[in-house]
Order: C-alpha cells, then structure tokens, then sequence
C-alpha cells in the first residue's frame, strides 16, 4: 500500500513542499514552498534568475473543523527582457495562489458558492461557522459578472425590470432558447439598447415587451430582425383595459330599486365628504401653481400618495369611494340590523355584539354610524352586493371551462346589467381566443370591431395594437413563448427582496447572470 505524503493529502497535484505542520488552538498552520519550474513574467519569456525569497499567507479551505493557513516560501524572479516594463515578478503556484489574494483558489470559488447564494452579511456569518476567512466586503468582492457572448442569441429576449419600483428601471435580455438571460442593462432607454444590439449582432427574431422603447432601438440597430410582441404582456394590457371598463360602467351595477331611491330633499352630508372636498380643492389649487406633490404633502400636512390620488382622481370618485368604505361590510347584516332596530332594540353596542356573532368583520362605528342614520329616518337601504371590477376582470379573461356555476351565473347578471362590459366581454373573449389558437389572420378585423363598437377603454387598447400590428400578429402566430422572460423578471425581484435591494448595479448584475 502506497504511502501518501502530506503533500499528496493536502495539496495534490500541486508544486509545493511542506516543511512542517502546526496545531494551533483554532487553525492548522502549514509552512510550505514553491518547488516548480522557474516563473514565468506576465508580460514576456520565462526567467531564470532569482532576485530574492519572502513570505505568503495565504487562508485555505478548512481541514476538519480548523482552519487552515499556508505560510508559503516563494520566490521573486528578475526579468531580463530590456523592453519589459516589470523588472521583477513573483511565482505563481497554479491552483493555489494568484497575484494579490490572500485566500487559496479553492477557498475563494467556496465564498463564490456563498456569495452568490446569500449575499454578503448572512454568507459571512456563514462562512465563520465553516472557518473559512471570509468577510463582507471579500465575500461581495467575488461576484464578477461573467463576460457577455460577442454575438447575441439566435432568439432575443427584451423586457424591462424594476431595479427601483416606480424610479430606476433596467433591461433583462434573456437567450429564448437556452432559458438563460444574456445581459442585464442600467437603464431601459432607447440609446443604451441599441448600442447593446450594435455591439452584440446575431439575433434572428426578437421577442420584446411592447414599450416603445424598445422598438425605436431595435428599428435602429437591428431592422432585419423581426419583432414579436410578447403575449404575456398583451394579455396584461387587455385585462387593463376590461378592469378600466368595469371601473366606469360599475354604477350600472349599483342601480337601486324604485323602493331605494333616496328623495333628493334628504342629504347625506358628513364631516368626512366635507373634509374630502376641502382638501381635493387645496390639493389641486396648489397643483395649478407647479408644487410637486411632496411640496404639497408638506403645506397640508399629508402624505405625498394621498397627495397624488387627490390630484389624479376626480371628486366625484372620491366621495363615491368614501361613501363606501366600510358600509359594504355591513350590508349582508343590514336586514338583521333594521328588523331588530323596529323591534325596539336600538343600542349601537348590542346590535354590534348580535352582527358579530353572525360574522361581521368591521368596526363598531360602521355600525353606529348606521344606526345614527336610521334614528334620523335618513338610513340608506343596502344594496344588493356587487362583485369588484377586479373579480368581473377575472371571470372575463379565464377560459370559461375554469369558471364555477356560481361565477358563471353573477357574470350573466353583471353582462345583463351593463351593455358595455358585455361588449367588453365579448371582445376580450374573442381576442384571448386569438391569442391561446394562434390566429393572428383575425387580427385586423378584431380591431376594426373594437374601435367601432367596443367601449372606450378597449378601444384604446385596439389603436395600440394598430400602431404595432405586425409584432402584435407575429406574436399570435409564433410558437416561441417569452415566459421564461418573466420568469427572469419574477426572479430579480425575488433577489433583490432576499438580499440585494439597495445593492449598486454592478452587484446585482453579477449575482444575476452568476445564478443563472
């Protein structure tokens, strides 16, 4: 049986000699020296004579539970090439050292592993349990972004992603084929993508997100590509387009019955439809003179998002919203509320104890504020409840295969109460129907129909489409999906939510093309 030296066991392969071994209380010390061929100068011939002798630390990967540390002997050769700018240089021992670290080959591609997977607090409270001499600013220093290919991916790619929600946004480009993104750009201007695109050639077919873009620089740098409009995100518009709908035509929704109709002598004023126009009137006063809305928020003491829904939405909307909040709770418990009311019980808190013990879920004074009004004779009678935009959006754009009875049944009320969004329905319908078989030869004939007699919001959505018809048909006819694009994009969020969030670019860019 062969006998294996230290050498053999600890560093094999490699052009080392071990002197000796120590144990120390939380690490293993091993002096070492370089025994190969003469160096060779980074920059010109091998070199044969030595200029001198010093010593290397260099941390390892751990041996058992201890860490390890190579006190290394090397050498320092002179260069004798006149023209060579180095007069010296040090040996390198391959797969060991490399100029300027202070850790081993195998023990910086093990903080690689970490740094890729945990970042850099947690990887280095990680790699302290491993005994591995890694800190923060080592681990993070590791991620180096792999080089670009010269050429770009036969299928390309192109989507935005927030690197800063609603501030800074960057561009995925993503290999269709391999599953695998390309690159990742600072910004999603038209400039910086069609330098990208002139600097990498190569791509056959170009799977975009439908921003404009996006298709000024691929008309700039690469016109014989032909576009494809991703589908994912002409579903998304569509949908926005029905939610839009629904939103306005949901009064259709609401209409009462003859017995409901509130005589227009009785009022419903409050402090708070009061306060709302007060402060929708200072808002966009102060909007008319140029403030920003955070000079605004300042001046009236409120928050710049309520700011901001002050300035956008018309007052009309807001009192609606308003006059809604927290009586929709209420509604389903409303008969139990007037019939025990008539029967003599009108204490606030008793009528609140019996509706929660029935399932209400809101507040005590949604329920006072009720019985107020009934005490005045001004109560308004509930309603009979109204599904959301959101959930009518949602019973139009899923196949109706995947749709229960019951969603069936309230979607023929919601049709049968509003022409409009039956139009809508119909519409959206026909061109999903387009969209999952492949028929974009139906495509012109669809948005002639939408603009003519659909409602405002998916006509809309038609004329877009018309701007860019030939990606938009390309992209119901072609078989290639730029899921695995939005897959990439749903990942970066995921990175940056784990660890990465305020990290600069450079990082997030590496650890992306690196987990890839």
């Amino acid at each position: 049986m062969k006998v294996e030296t230290l050498e053999d066991v600890l560093f094999p392969g490699l052009d080392l000699v071990v002197q000796r071994a120590v144990i120390l209380d939380d690490g293993m010390m091993i002096d070492a020296s370089g025994c190969g061929p003469p160096g060779v100068c980074p920059q010109c011939h091998p070199a044969a004579r030595i200029h001198s002798r010093y010593w290397r630390q260099i941390a390892g990967l751990p041996v058992g539970s201890r860490r390890l540390i190579v006190v290394l002997r090397v050498r320092r050769f002179f260069c004798d090439q006149d023209r060579c700018r180095r007069r010296t240089f040090v040996e390198q021992v391959a797969g060991l050292t490399e100029p300027r670290r202070r850790s081993s080959t195998a023990a910086r591609s093990a903080m690689r592993v970490v740094a890729v997977e945990l970042g850099g607090r947690p990887g280095a409270r990680l790699c302290t349990k491993l005994r591995l001499y890694g800190r923060r600013t080592t681990i993070l220093g590791q991620l180096t972004a792999p080089p670009v290919p010269a050429r770009a991916p036969r299928i390309l790619g192109i989507d935005e992603s927030a690197l800063r929600k609603g501030h800074t946004y960057g561009t995925v480009l993503v290999d269709i084929e391999s599953s695998r993104p390309v690159d990742v750009l600072p910004d999603r201007e038209t400039g910086t993508v069609a330098a990208w695109l002139q600097e990498h050639p190569g791509a056959e077919i170009i799977r975009r997100d439908r921003l404009m873009a996006f298709t000024k620089a691929i008309r700039q740098a690469a016109p014989d590509a032909p576009e494809v409009a991703d589908r994912w995100h002409l579903l998304q518009n569509l949908s926005t387009a029905v939610e839009k709908t629904c939103r306005r035509h949901r009064e259709c929704l609401r209409r009462p019955a003859a017995s409901e109709i509130i005589p227009p002598s009785v009022t419903r004023e409050t402090p708070l439809l009061d306060r709302i126009r007060r402060r929708h009137a200072e808002v966009n006063e102060l909007a008319a003179t140029g403030l920003s809305l955070n000079a605004i928020g300042r001046r009236l003491r409120l928050d710049r998002k309520t700011v901001r829904r002050y300035r956008n939405k018309g007052l009309a909307g807001l009192l609606a919203s308003a006059q809604d909040r927290g009586h929709g709770l209420l509604d389903p418990f409303v008969e139990h509320v007037q019939h025990r009311f008539q029967a003599g019980c009108t204490s606030s808190m008793q009528l609140y104890r019996e509706v929660l013990a029935l399932g209400y879920t809101g507040g005590y004074h949604v329920v006072n504020r009720y019985v107020a009004a009934m005490r005045k004779g001004i109560a308004i009678p509930a309603r009979a409840l109204t599904p959301s935009p959101r959930d009518i959006t949602s019973w139009i754009m899923r196949p109706e295969d995947t749709l229960s009875p019951l969603d069936i049944a309230q979607l023929a009320t919601v049709r049968n109460a509003c022409p409009e969004i039956a139009s809508a329905c119909d519409l959206a319908r026909e061109f999903t129907d387009m969209l999952r078989h492949r028929r974009g030869h139906q495509l012109r004939d669809w948005i002639q129909k939408a603009e003519l007699d659909g409602p405002d919001a998916i006509g809309i959505f038609a004329d877009s489409i018309r701007q860019d018809l030939q990606a938009v048909t390309a992209g119901l006819t072609s078989s290639y999906s730029s899921g695995m694009v939005e897959g990439h994009v749903n990942r970066i969020k995921t990175i940056k939510r784990q660890m990465y969030g305020r990290a600069s670019f450079a990082l997030l860019r590496s650890h992306i093309l690196l987990r890839s």
